[in-house]
């Protein structure tokens, strides 16, 4: 009987377990074995050359017999319960053999492809391209202080407002204030005479606005149109029939209308009301913009707004959100983008070199620090502390590597790198009679681990 398998994943176990003679196990009249047809193995770590290589397996063919000395003439049988190979007396991986063995019976013969323990030491020390740069590229990016989002509720009443933020100091560039509910809008159309007109009625800045049906308005002179509802532009109470035609889009603002009844050039007034949200926030300098006007303090975390369009109903509900930088204003991270695979074994790494520029004057890294600040990086993010406090006008300037890794828990480097070695083991099979009893033979194996 022969089988073929193939190991390409590890199966390691904490300990290789039992013991017994090399080459055999007896028990009573029975007497198992198992031997390689080649115990001297010449293992190569790699094939091919960066960035396609792959792990090659070794071919071991393993045979397992059981033999009876008794009288009976119906001997028991023995099922392979267990099969290993055990490397250096400490670590031991599982081999996918099975099967039924009969006592005088013909041996089962195993061929396995493994390679499962040539990503661990000391193979992977031997592998020549493990932990080596391939190529480098550089990225520059620009640094922002870090900080802390912090949200607060306050209510508004149509008037303007001051309130003090609970966590001061707020960085620049990041408050935003956001009043829900509904507001009312207006809109000149100058110089209508006749004829069908379109226009666009401004919703807002956010653009999931609409406009609320049965709100819209327009006045010329005395003549007076309304929507109905369901986006037709009709007339309005003490307008002559027929006077007013047209449409309105609530969700786009796109208005048509068409006024009869103008006698001259006249200014059509446009009323309406928009259901959303009105949102403004800060340029940076300390003055509020957007549809609101106010100003905030910086350090003090005072914010004065008045919204320019005044709510339907008050108090209105605003979110005020903003960024509570770093207390002593001394520390900024940064997140570098996360290892990825582009072959295999192969990956991009980011942050082996990082720098601080001001402009063009390097200020520290993670290999030089200085007394303006210093770079440190764990795992993927990159703190720098400034003792005197941040800066301004800063970048970062940070290595990204093509790198093969085939085992990222072991750095080459550190352990020391192999030109060869030699690794003794042996495999190891277990076998259950049908009496309960077990029989545990093991055979020697010697690995020449090789580079190619």
């Amino acid at each position: 009987m022969r089988k073929v398998w193939i190991l390409a994943s590890l199966g390691l176990l904490a300990s290789c377990g039992g013991g017994s003679g090399l080459g055999g196990d007896v028990k009573g009249f029975y007497s198992l074995s198992v031997s390689l047809n080649e115990s001297d193995i010449t293992s190569p770590i790699v094939s091919g050359s960066p960035p396609d290589i792959s792990i090659p397996p070794d071919t071991i063919s393993v045979r397992v017999s059981l033999a009876y000395s008794g009288t009976s003439s119906n001997p028991l049988r023995g099922v392979i319960k267990k099969a290993q190979l055990c490397l250096e007396g400490s670590s031991c991986y599982t081999l996918p053999v099975s099967g039924v063995l009969t006592a005088n019976g013909s041996p089962i013969n195993f061929t396995l492809s493994l390679n499962a323990y040539k990503f661990n030491l000391p193979w992977i020390a031997v592998n020549p391209y493990e932990d080596r740069i391939l190529n480098t590229e550089w990225q520059e990016v620009p640094l922002t202080s870090s900080g802390t989002s912090r949200t607060q509720t306050d209510n508004y009443f149509n008037a303007a407002r001051t309130v003090n933020l609970q966590y001061p100091p707020v960085a620049k560039n990041s408050l935003v204030l956001s009043g829900v509910g509904d507001f009312s809008k207006s809109y000149t159309y100058s110089g209508y005479t006749s004829g069908t007109v379109d226009v666009i009625l401004p919703k807002g800045a956010d653009t999931t606005n609409q406009i609320k049906p049965s709100s819209v308005r327009l006045i010329a002179g005395t003549l007076r149109c309304k929507d109905d509802g369901a986006g037709n532009i009709v007339d309005d109470t003490g307008t002559p029939p027929g006077t007013c035609s047209g449409g309105i889009d609530y969700t786009t603002g796109n208005l048509s209308f068409r006024i009869t009844g103008v006698s001259s050039a006249t200014d059509v007034q446009i009323g309406y009301v928009v259901s959303g949200t009105q949102q403004c926030w800060d340029n940076g300098a300390g003055n509020l913009v957007g549809e609101c006007t106010g100003s905030v303090n910086y350090t003090t975390g005072q914010v004065s707004y008045r919204f320019n369009d005044n709510f339907v109903s008050t108090p209105a509900a605003v979110s005020i959100s903003w960024m509570q930088v770093d207390a002593y204003g001394n520390t900024i991270t940064y997140v570098l983008p996360s290892q990825t695979m582009v072959s295999p074994y192969v990956y991009q790494v980011s942050g082996r070199v990082v720098e601080v520029y001001q402009g063009t004057t390097l200020l520290c890294s993670n290999r030089s620090a200085s007394s303006v600040c210093s770079v440190s990086v764990s795992g993927n993010v990159v703190s720098i502390n400034f003792p005197g406090g941040v800066l301004p006008a800063l970048s970062l300037k940070y290595s990204q590597d093509r790198k093969v890794d085939i085992n990222p828990s072991i750095d080459v480097d550190v352990y020391g790198r192999l030109s060869s070695a030699t690794v003794r083991g042996y495999v190891e099979v277990d076998v259950k009679l049908e009496s309960g009893e077990t029989l545990k033979a093991r055979t020697p194996i010697t690995f020449r681990v090789v580079p190619y």
